[in-house]
This record gives C-alpha cells, sequence and structure tokens, in this order.
C-alpha cells in the first residue's frame, strides 16, 4: 500500500500530513503506523499527524494524532501547517476557512506565502472565570499552576526563565499529574513586558517541540487572566523555534493566533511487509 503525505512545520513543530481522500488510510492509521512513522531514527520523523477530512461543521476537518499514537484535539502549529497543506493539495484557501477539530470549528486564513492566522479555542479555567492555580509537586520541587483548557488541557507556570532541559526534568511528572485526568501540556513562562514573554513546553504525547500553538495560547490566555499580560494586544510568544503572536480579546471574546508555517518535503510511504 502506497499513500502519499507532505510535511510541514510551525516554528520547527513539525506534522506529516495525509488526506483522508486516500483509499483506507483511516483504517490503516493505526497507533503503532503513527509512532512508526514519526520516530525519528527509524521512520519519518514529526511531532505529529495531521489528517484531512470532509467535514458537515465546516470546509475541512483535521484530525490529529501525537507522536505517540494517542489522538489529540487540536494544535496552533498543526492548525497553520494545515491551511498550507490545503492549498498545495488544491483546495479552496482564497478566503477565511472553517476548519473543524478536536477542539471546535476554528476560522483561518492565509496572510501570505507562510504567515496564517487563526482563531483558537476560548479558554476554561479550573475554577470558573477566574483562574485557580494548583500547587503541584515534581521530582522533589514546588509549582503553582493555572490549569486552563484552550480545546486541549494546559498547565501554566510563571517563573524565571526555563530551558528545555527544565522542561524535559519537570515536565513529564507534572503532565501526569492526578490533576490532569487526561494529561496535560506544561508551559513554563517567563513574562518579560505585558506583551512579551519566553515559553517553553512539555507537550502530551510528544515531549519536547520547538514550538506549541496550544501551549502558546494557553499561556497568553492564563497570563491576560492573572494580570500579566495585555488585552486586545498581539502578545510575543518567544519559543526554542520562533515567535508566536496571540491577542486576547478583552472579556476573552475571542483568542487569535498569528505565525508561519513552511512545507519541508512530500513523499510517498511504502509500508514494510514485516509491518
Amino acid at each position: 500500500m502506497k499513500i502519499s503525505f507532505s510535511k510541514y512545520h510551525g516554528l520547527g513543530n513539525d506534522f506529516l500530513l495525509l488526506d483522508e481522500a486516500e483509499s483506507e488510510l483511516l483504517k490503516w492509521l493505526t497507533a503503532e503506523r503513527i509512532r512508526w512513522l514519526c520516530d525519528r531514527h527509524r521512520g519519518i520523523g514529526a511531532d505529529g499527524i495531521l489528517v484531512r477530512g470532509a467535514s458537515e461543521k465546516g470546509d475541512h476537518r483535521m484530525r490529529l494524532f501525537n507522536a505517540d499514537g494517542s489522538a489529540a484535539e487540536i494544535s496552533g502549529n498543526g492548525l497553520r501547517c494545515f491551511v498550507l497543506y490545503l492549498r498545495e493539495r488544491g483546495y479552496e484557501v482564497s478566503r477565511e476557512l472553517a476548519i473543524e477539530t478536536g477542539g471546535g470549528v476554528m476560522r483561518a486564513r492565509l496572510v501570505n506565502e507562510t504567515m496564517i492566522e487563526s482563531t483558537m479555542p476560548l479558554p476554561r479555567f479550573e475554577g470558573g472565570v477566574k483562574p485557580k492555580l494548583l500547587d503541584l509537586q515534581a521530582q522533589g520541587m514546588n509549582f503553582r499552576v493555572c490549569a486552563v483548557s484552550v480545546g486541549n488541557p494546559h498547565g501554566v507556570i510563571f517563573g524565571p526563565a526555563r530551558d528545555i532541559v527544565f522542561a524535559e526534568t519537570y515536565g513529564p511528572a507534572l503532565e501526569q499529574n492526578a490533576a490532569f485526568p487526561e494529561g496535560a501540556n506544561i508551559e513554563f513562562v517567563q513574562v518579560m513586558s505585558p506583551i512579551e514573554c519566553r515559553l517553553v513546553v512539555w507537550e502530551r504525547g510528544a515531549g519536547i517541540t520547538l514550538a506549541c500553538g496550544s501551549g502558546s495560547v494557553a499561556a497568553a490566555a492564563a497570563g491576560a487572566a492573572l494580570g500579566h499580560f495585555a488585552f486586545d494586544v498581539p502578545i510575543a510568544i518567544h519559543q526554542p523555534g520562533g515567535t508566536l503572536h496571540v491577542t486576547v480579546a478583552a472579556g476573552f471574546a475571542e483568542i487569535r493566533q498569528r505565525g508561519e508555517a513552511e512545507f519541508v518535503f512530500r513523499g510517498e510511504i511504502e509500508e514494510k511487509a514485516e509491518s
């Protein structure tokens, strides 16, 4: 069986993109095969897989699978890659599109050849409108965590600058904390000003990635709710893979992200006989 694919990345957060129009694709795409495809040593290598499909709620449906084979709700970086993939496949992209995701129907549009702007799910905080800070522990260290969902679960931690090694050390235990029954993406945020921060993310089901779109949105929403960030202006979220801009409307009426995505290569998958 041969299946065509394309690889894209959003700020270094990379995905393999497939089209459900390929015969029997969803039946073929098991968790085992997802892990094989995403393996950077024995497969193609990616943080996740995106599958385009038909939608009754929007123009297209975007399914997301993590590198460990698990299904996920939404990816901000993936959403931007998805729009470029639609253009590559010959679908209409000259207008704002409605894209169905596991986190709801998002609106997305091409700003230029590589820049895409999209809406993202509105935040839901642990404790209601006002964020509730959880006191959690990992590897003997205490953390104050803002639990928020932006279509998928997140734990946002504000503090000094953290690096990838720090996130790798403490992220896994926080991801699996009992406070997050379905696991969570963990964000380590250093606030630089009301419109700027640095961010490192441990992603549920993927581990360290160079950027996280939904994590950026979670950090911006939590920061705005806690008074760290301004409303109605783009917040520059600096990550190892680059900068994403997130605007949180007053009263959380809307959240938009804007950033780049790029084509990497396309190819064809021919399954190994022993798989």
